[in-house]
């Protein structure tokens, strides 16, 4: 268990340095790099916290711990440069654009089809500002943003799809490998953000586990999956999307246990509906200080609309693709994109009502 924590210790000693750079970068504008002089003085400051911390290890965790801030702040130093543009990125550019338009040929080409490709592929460009303040007053502008909650519902749609596979080991392992193929496409496809990267390193590392028989560790994939993102994205810890996915798991790992156990429920339906209160009141309670930061305002309503819409984005992301399937088939295919406008103008009716309220 001990060599398990180190790694997110380690991971996120990484991360640590990463930022502790940067932040030193941003004492002094102009400068492309991070001196020798900024990383040593951020490097000093940053091990003050960390020293109760380093004083619990062993002499040898706690020097693991010091390379890796290390190679964080040598991250932030070497790996600030544009990515240029490879045949993998222009080709999944050309994917989302083929995909929007055929999301666009479903749901039609008003705010119904703009909010379908901004839930599917995080396609925003037709995504008006009514519309959009409509989602951010309601408390759901993390629907408009692709995240974990996207993926999760995505991943519960292909483990159900791939369930007539069957459950032998040779199938199981056959299913893990489609599904982590599967999301992996989609997230290259929706553009790599951080809420989606997190959301799928975290499956990879799940799956990885369940295959080698390891327990499931929460803090410990979001850990890794930090460090997978900042070594890729030295700016990605200063990026918004970046910070509130990280601090909504963070909530889901610290907060919702101990909520969760306040209320003991004697039904399965109060259960239920606790544990999406809980849930909900976890990732709202650990980045409101960052929404109030970013955005200077609060959504009161939150509760209700994590009720209502939650659902209906989530039975949007089911119709979608088994409208696209049978999007040529004359029965099926009217029927299915007919429920899919359907979900999509009571999403955006419940939004609208809740953002007048």
């Amino acid at each position: 268990m001990r060599g398990r924590n180190d790694i997110a210790i380690y991971a996120a000693a990484f991360v640590a340095g990463d930022v502790a750079a940067g932040c030193g970068a941003a004492l002094w504008p102009g400068a492309d790099l991070v001196t020798p002089r900024v990383a040593i003085i951020i490097i000093l400051i940053s091990l003050i916290p960390a020293a109760g911390v380093l004083a619990a290890c062993s002499r040898v965790r706690a020097t693991a711990a010091m390379a890796m801030l290390l190679l964080g702040v040598m991250n932030a130093v070497t790996g600030r440069y544009p990515a240029p543009a490879t045949s993998l990125t222009v080709g999944a550019a050309a994917a989302k654009e083929s995909i929007s338009q055929r999301l666009s040929d479903i749901a039609g080409g008003g705010s119904e089809g703009a909010i379908l490709r901004t839930i599917v592929i995080g396609d925003r460009s037709r995504v008006d500002r009514a519309l959009k303040s409509d989602f951010k007053k309601s408390g759901a502008m993390h629907l408009l943003a692709l995240s974990g909650l996207h993926i999760g519902v995505l991943y519960l749609f292909i483990t159900l799809t791939l369930g007539i596979l069957g459950n032998s080991p040779p199938a199981k392992t056959l299913r893990r490998f489609i599904t982590l193929a599967l999301l992996w496409s989609y997230s290259i496809i929706s553009g790599l953000s951080s809420s989606i990267l997190r959301a799928v390193i975290m499956i990879t590392v799940y799956e990885a586990g369940d295959m080698v028989g390891s327990r499931h560790n929460l803090m410990r994939a979001l850990a890794i999956s930090a460090m997978i993102i900042t070594l890729s994205n030295p700016d990605a810890p200063f990026q918004i999307g970046f910070q509130l996915s990280f601090g909504a798991m963070a909530g889901i790992g610290v907060i919702y246990p101990r909520l969760k156990g306040i209320l003991a429920c004697r039904t399965a339906i109060m259960e239920r509906i606790w544990n999406t209160v809980a849930l909900s009141l976890s990732c709202q309670t650990a980045t409101a200080p960052l929404v109030w930061l970013y955005f200077g305002t609060f959504p009161r309503y939150f509760l209700i609309t994590n009720f209502v819409a939650i659902p209906l984005t989530s039975a949007t992301i089911y119709l979608t693709p088994l409208a696209l399937a049978t999007k040529n088939l004359p029965v099926a295919g009217d029927f299915l994109a007919s429920g899919l406008r359907l979900s999509l103008n009571l999403l955006k009716t419940v939004i609208g009502i809740i953002a007048g309220l």
